[in-house]
Parts: structure tokens; C-alpha cells; sequence
């Protein structure tokens, strides 16, 4: 996959998805893990040519969503501790 999912200009101190994920509720997490990955999904191909490469990477980023879903359900399930969830999400992105 020439596209990266989740490129080097996300990543901070903190992860651009932990910190977003960081200000939502479970509920919220969930539904937009849900929406990126129908969006990926639904319109697989459609960039780049609606080549066999493009279909991968569109595949791919759905994937990684998925992913993250499932990791997300699982700690919700086995109660794990999230981020404590700072009052200004603009600390967050400090360089390390």
C-alpha cells in the first residue's frame, strides 16, 4: 500500500486518535469507528483510479478502523481504564 494509514505528522506526544477518542464518550467512539469504516468500505476503489491498489488501500484503512473497534470494545468490556480526559485537548498535542 503506497498510502500510509497512519502517517508520522498524526503522531505527537499523543496519537491524533487517542485524542480525539480521548474527549468522546463510549458511545461516540463507537459510532465514528463505525462511520469511518462504512466510509472506507462503501466507497473502496473510488479514489485513485478505482484501481486494484486503490481498492487495497481503501480496504486497508477500513481495516485499521476495525481494528481499533475491536480493541475499543474489548477494553469497554473488560473495563479497562481509559485516558482521563483533560480539560484543554490542545495539551495534548505538545511535541514530546
Amino acid at each position: 500500500m503506497s498510502e500510509q494509514i497512519n502517517p508520522d505528522h498524526y503522531k505527537k506526544s499523543i496519537e491524533t486518535f487517542d485524542a480525539i477518542t480521548s474527549q468522546l464518550s463510549p458511545m461516540e467512539n463507537i459510532g465514528g469507528l463505525r462511520w469511518q469504516i462504512l466510509k472506507y468500505v462503501m466507497r473502496m476503489g473510488d479514489k485513485h483510479g478505482g484501481t486494484i491498489d486503490a481498492c487495497i488501500m481503501d480496504i486497508g484503512k477500513a481495516d485499521w478502523y476495525l481494528n481499533k473497534l475491536l480493541k475499543y470494545l474489548n477494553d469497554l468490556k473488560n473495563n479497562k481504564s481509559f485516558i482521563d480526559r483533560p480539560n484543554n485537548v490542545a495539551e495534548l498535542f505538545k511535541d514530546k
